[in-house]
């Protein structure tokens, strides 16, 4: 039963929370848990790319999970080590040691809040596993250098949920959100924070469509349309949002609410152009996964209130070549031929050398058998929808061949450097599945 702050509240809430997404959710349970009053925000109706997402929660240092599927040598020490060369100066060292120290007990705290993680391990490697499996190695655990430095270990834990489980992990913690009191306030959008002369936060101004509203309804629908559809029929979702902007930029009010704290969980700036060309040029051409409502206003409404930035130019994007895993045993190379990286990396780490190193373009080469041996795979380790993406990659957008010279001019790659690549990879260093 969703609570909404129906009238504009004379009650002064302790915390506003903008963004309704799933670490949105978190902070209002949180605050909500320490006592404080929590006003949750969201510029349509909650989700946001949260409830697109896989709903895969990284945690480790010893879960019951990983007890249970038969990893419990995961310390939160072994975590730290892995986590400190992945992630490299982007998260201070007092924080990500608290993060590790505490993820058993955070895996646990969401479950006690509607959260499901179970221990059915994927046995190969896996960019999302299928429905009967909610643990894997979710990133980089068991690639080189990584494997040395830690003792690889699972971490990935899928919400048990079907399908993209990001959908089934934001309701629950959403429900139980609003059982601990949390008010929703939908249809709106902060379009400043409050400060006093000292700088003191002391609330928001927003545009809302209240519930009231006659077209309030319609709005939920089509921005709960445009969510459903985001993914796979674009095209439908922008329309849906082009809609629902048109009903809330006729009906919505401007109103002001008073708090002393304000947490902004507002996603990021994957749906604005500008900020992409300024920030990231290289990823300008990359689609963007999430909901248009990532357009950065969030981070601006922070840097206006005097918050600082950083890492702005660095971004995840994705090209994963598994599943299915055989593609592993492949060669993933340059238009010049030669090969970029180890094959068994996590997506946006092949990703970021694709872009940032070799143009945005590269070429996985397999022989016949690995090609027929991933395209078996399809059956066993893919679902809908990846699963149709990847029977298109694999039996029609690819070239074939008798022999490297005719593939490189086919691809339009240099051939010699083909060759070469292929020379000293095959036998020594291809990589096994995992």
């Amino acid at each position: 039963m969703r609570v909404y702050s129906t009238t504009p509240s004379k009650e002064k809430p302790d915390v506003i929370v903008v963004g309704s997404g799933v670490a949105g959710v978190c902070t209002s349970i949180a605050a909500a848990e320490k006592g404080a009053s929590v006003l949750l925000i969201d510029r349509n109706h909650g989700g946001g790319a949260s409830a697109l997402s896989g709903g895969v929660v990284y945690a480790g240092g010893g879960t019951k999970q990983q007890k249970e599927a038969g990893y419990g040598f995961d310390t939160p020490e072994n975590m730290m080590a892995y986590l400190r060369e992945e992630v490299g100066d982007a998260v201070r060292e007092k924080t990500l040691k608290r993060f590790c120290d505490e993820s058993v007990s955070r895996l646990e705290w969401l479950e006690k809040h509607g959260a499901r993680f179970e221990a059915s391990m994927c046995p190969y490697k896996t960019s999302f596993p299928t429905d009967k499996h909610y643990l894997y190695y979710s990133g980089n655990e068991k690639s080189h250098p990584f494997d040395i430095i830690a003792k690889p270990a699972p971490r990935g834990h899928r919400m048990v949920h079907p399908g993209f489980s990001g959908a089934g992990l934001w309701r629950a913690l959403f429900d139980s959100a609003m059982r601990l009191g949390v008010q929703f306030l939908p249809a709106s959008k902060v379009e400043r924070i409050l400060l006093d002369s000292n700088g003191s936060v002391t609330g928001i101004e927003h545009r809302t469509l209240r519930h009231t509203s006659p077209n309030f309804r319609k709005h939920e629908k089509l921005c709960q349309g445009a969510l459903k559809y985001q993914l796979l029929l674009e095209p439908l979702a922008n329309r849906m949002t082009r809609h629902a902007l048109g009903i809330w930029q006729r009906e919505s009010k401007l109103e002001t609410t008073s708090a002393s704290a304000v947490v902004i969980s507002a996603g990021g700036f994957a749906f604005n152009p500008e900020m992409r060309q300024k920030h990231l040029p290289e990823w300008s051409n990359v689609k963007a996964l999430g909901t248009p409502a990532d357009d950065g206003s969030g981070i601006k409404l922070g840097q206006a209130a005097g918050g600082s930035v950083s890492h702005l130019n660095r971004m995840s994007a994705w090209r994963f070549l598994y599943p299915p895993s055989a593609l592993l045993e492949g060669i993933v190379v340059s238009d010049g031929g030669q090969r970029m990286m180890a094959e068994d990396v996590y997506g946006a780490a092949l990703s970021e050398t694709i872009i940032r190193n070799f143009g945005g373009k590269a070429f996985v080469i397999l022989d016949s058998a690995l090609m027929a041996k991933a395209k078996k795979q399809i059956w066993e380790q893919m679902q809908m929808p990846g699963k149709a993406q990847a029977i298109e990659w694999l039996y029609w957008s690819r070239k074939k061949a008798n022999s490297l010279e005719t593939l490189a001019r086919k691809l339009g790659i240099a051939s010699d450097g083909l060759s070469h690549t292929v020379d000293a990879c095959y036998g020594i260093y291809l990589i096994s599945p995992t």
